[in-house]
């Protein structure tokens, strides 16, 4: 019963700080004969789970399981939360800083991974502060980086180590450190120690009576810097110990001491030689078993899944041997996801690229029932092998577009498997590309300079016919030309004759005005005269008048002398 014979008093604060919601998580229970204290901090923005919320009940529930301070069950217990953030991932990527502390209220131990911390106060100063898992760290061991200047360094939340990673996470055990009354722990997410300096905490924690006033006067520090920086999720968990576990003295007299001893001391003996040979073998295969998957799980974080494989199957070994189901199954299903991918690896090297394919999507389905461990190395390796597949496509692409006449086309499926082939550094691929590329080009020009030759032969052609054209029009023009000129001549020739008649008209009509015959005369002169009008010689047409005129004249005389005659001849 060393609760009730102790005097140990915990308080804790957990607010969202500028947050839409806290994704801090502090849980613990004090039982008869131990004590567990869990603080974890959610390193992912998924909305529906709370990260921190899940680790700390799996390993609040592992603890009232099996309580302990055995470092082993210690690590199995994180082991086993950090398996059940991987369950519940489900596409999701669950990750949490985590901290765990155990005390038999005499002495304590604690267990963490990531950037939660834990603080032991003891007069006024730190008797010990747990080391983050960060490259900040590293750079302040490395004496880079000062320790002021950690707290708001841009590096001190890049870890390189929690729960929920890909493959298995670099937990820390603590050796027992044994508790004095007086003594303070200290449980803070970063949250409180990015705005709450140590030597700040150290100050506040001086004079406190209480955990209260720890947790307020912290608060209103960590509240007072809000104007300079955004206030993150903060929680922190304070234990005062005012008094510790002291077991009973007991007085025995040294004789019954003997008595009971000796003979105890005979038989533990021969059993303790026995289990510390056992206890040595079966420690040595646990320290193997831990060491494989370690091992496994660094060569699963760097991609190297054969040595991945043959470190799981000497760790599944080991657990069947040590009947450890949990660990056989896990170093079993880790297995078979490295020899997946080793399988994928190798059929991508053949340049299998369809089967390779094949094998990452089952790797991927395995990756998922695995906590999504490997899932990037096998999205990588999808994408290149997809790339792959694309090169050979858009070669079988510019070769159906050269069936179908579309050399276009097909250089240009045959530029894109080129650049794409390029991109992969994929030199076999790039040649093929090349080569289909410059022979449809060269039968495109072949084609083109054809068609040039064909398009000048048809020009030439062309430029006969209208040559051929253009002197049958010229011989043609030539013809009616000298039919026109002939016509011509004809008509001059007609109108030179007709001229002459004209004028032998008019000097018949001439003749017979002389002999007196008026009659006669006249009609010889208007077929003269209409001959005249019809050549276009009115002049002459004109000059005939005057003869028509006289022979008119004549004939009206010749009539005047009839009637005077006929009037004569009726007189007598």
């Amino acid at each position: 019963m060393r609760r009730i014979n102790s005097e140990f008093k915990t308080r804790f604060m957990s607010e969202e700080g500028q947050k839409l919601s806290n994704r801090d998580y502090f849980g613990c229970v004090e039982m008869d004969d131990f004590a567990c204290y869990v603080l974890a901090d959610s390193l992912d923005d998924e909305p529906l789970v709370n990260s921190a919320k899940v680790a700390v009940e799996s390993l609040i529930r592992s603890f009232i399981e099996s309580p302990t301070m055995r470092k082993g069950k210690l690590e199995r217990y994180m082991r086993e939360a950090h398996r059940e953030l991987l369950k519940k991932r489900g596409g999701m990527r669950l990750k949490a800083s985590v901290m765990i502390v155990i005390t038999d209220y005499r002495k304590m131990r604690y267990c963490y991974t990531g950037n939660t911390r834990l603080y032991l106060l003891r007069n006024n100063r730190f008797l010990f502060k747990t080391r983050d898992q960060s490259l900040t760290a590293n750079l302040v061991e490395k004496e880079k980086v000062t320790s002021d200047q950690a707290a708001a360094h841009e590096e001190r939340n890049n870890l390189y180590s929690y729960l929920g990673e890909r493959g298995r996470p670099e937990i820390v055990t603590s050796k027992k450190y044994r508790l004095e009354d007086g003594d303070i722990l200290a449980m803070l997410s970063r949250g409180i120690w990015e705005r709450c300096g140590d030597e700040e905490l150290l100050e506040l924690a001086k004079d406190a009576k209480e955990p209260d006033e720890i947790l307020g006067q912290v608060e209103d520090l960590v509240l007072g810097k809000q104007e300079m920086a955004a206030i993150d999720n903060y929680t922190l968990a304070v234990t005062f110990i005012d008094k510790t576990y002291r077991p009973p003295k007991k007085k025995f007299s040294l004789k019954k001491i003997l008595m009971v001893a000796i003979p105890v001391a005979l038989l533990v003996g021969g059993i303790s030689l026995a289990l510390y040979l056992r206890h040595r073998n079966i420690r040595n295969k646990e320290e193997s078993l831990a060491t494989c998957m370690e091992s496994g799980g660094t060569y699963m974080r760097y991609d190297n899944y054969k040595k991945a494989a043959e470190e799981y199957t000497e760790a599944k070994k080991l657990a069947g041997s040590l009947k450890r189901k949990e660990e056989e199954a896990e170093a079993d299903q880790y297995l078979k996801l490295a020899e997946q991918i080793s399988l994928a690896d190798e059929a991508i090297m053949a340049q299998e690229y369809q089967k390779a394919q094949e094998l990452y999507l089952t790797a991927m389905e395995m990756s998922m029932s695995a906590g999504n461990v490997g899932k990037s190395y096998i999205d990588s390796q999808l994408s290149r092998t997809r790339a792959y597949i694309d090169v050979f496509d858009f070669i079988e692409l510019g070769i159906q577009k050269e069936e179908y006449g579309d050399m276009e086309g097909a250089i240009a499926s045959y530029k894109e498997a080129r650049d794409k082939a390029a991109s992969l550094y994929y030199t076999a691929g790039k040649e093929e590309a090349l080569a289909k590329q410059a022979a449809a080009e060269e039968k495109i020009e072949k084609e083109s300079q054809q068609a040039k030759a064909q398009a000048a032969q048809e020009q030439a052609a062309r430029e006969e016919e209208k040559q051929k054209e253009k002197e049958e029009r010229e011989e043609e023009e030539q013809k009616e030309k000298e039919a026109e000129e002939e016509q011509k001549e004809l008509e001059n020739e007609q109108r030179t004759n007709d001229r002459k008649s004209a004028i032998d008209l008019e000097n018949k009509g001439n003749e017979l005005l002389a002999a007196g015959k008026y009659d006669s005369a006249v009609t010889y002169y208007r077929t003269a005269q209409a001959i005249y009008v019809r050549l276009e010689l009115p002049e002459l047409a004109d000059g005939i008048n005057a003869k028509i005129a006289a022979a008119e004249a004549g004939i009206a005389a010749e009539e005047t002398a009839e009637n005077e005659k006929a009037r004569e001849e009726e007189t007598e």
